[in-house]
């Protein structure tokens, strides 16, 4: 199984569980749709697709920015894994603004991120560094929290580029949906009784929305008509984060998604 059909189904799993849903089997298709499930005496066609805003950061999608920023923490995992001292780690830094380091100076500002993290350490207490004496770590970072626990299995190391959220507009849904129904209608010959377009919100900042999205979803006419005429039966908006689904026909909401007893207005 290649990474792409192993996090389609990470997201897969907790979908259909949080929808109710429990295949009797699951197959991995070469071709789309991407996943064929048996469910109550059908055989139902799944095209899984991942939401990621239009909106970029200084002249970059933010898609691309994430993606950077996680090659950038791979490299720190390798570092920070072979030290010892750094085992039970949890490092947040706070960016001062979306931007990451270039490629050459990615090396310096990890080896700073490292010595500074370990000269700030506080076992078992939370400890704040402005990086004002690190030449590279200050040209981005704002502000680093630090925390160690007694966890030897323990080590988390990531910056607030994955957190907030970003809203949710007509235009960006259909620019994820409207290739995906166009494809809609060669599925249905590959011999399935439903078929099912799952949209998933992940835990990025260009994916994540807020959760309360009915009456904006209802008034997206253009999607809507687009939807009627598709051959989709149903289509799902998963929230991953929030454990939310929105269902189209409708936009019925299933899921948890009541954060302090908030009502969905």
């Amino acid at each position: 199984m290649d990474d792409k059909k192993r996090k389609e189904l990470f997201y897969l799993k907790p979908f259909l569980k949080l929808y109710g849903v429990s295949p009797i089997k699951i197959t991995l298709n070469v071709e789309s749709p991407d996943f064929i499930i048996n469910y109550s005496g059908k055989k139902i066609g799944i095209e899984l697709t991942e939401y990621h805003s239009l909106i970029e950061i200084s002249g970059h999608s933010r898609r691309e920015v994430e993606s950077n920023w996680e090659k950038i923490q791979k490299k720190i995992y390798e570092n920070v894994k072979l030290d010892n001292e750094l085992i039970g780690t949890h490092v947040l830094m706070f960016l001062r603004k979306i931007i990451l380091p270039s490629q050459v100076e990615i090396p310096s500002f990890i080896d700073e991120l490292i010595n500074c993290t370990k000269i700030f350490i506080v076992e078992d207490k939370k400890s704040s560094l402005v990086p004002e004496t690190y030449k590279i770590l200050n040209k981005y970072i704002d502000r680093i929290d630090i925390s160690k626990i007694n966890d030897t299995s323990f080590l988390k190391w990531e910056c607030d580029i994955n957190a907030g959220s970003i809203g949710l507009t007509e235009e960006g849904l259909l620019s994820i949906i409207e290739s995906k129904i166009n494809k809609g209608e060669r599925y249905r010959l590959r011999g399935v009784n439903e078929l099912w377009l799952l949209v998933v919100f992940g835990h990025r900042i260009s994916q994540s929305v807020p959760p309360r999205l009915k009456y904006k979803l209802e008034e997206f006419t253009v999607l809507n008509s687009i939807l009627s005429i598709s051959s989709y039966n149903y289509v799902f908006l998963y929230l991953y984060m929030y454990d939310v689904i929105y269902r189209w026909p409708n936009w019925i909401k299933f899921g948890k998604g009541n954060f302090f007893n908030w009502k969905e207005q």
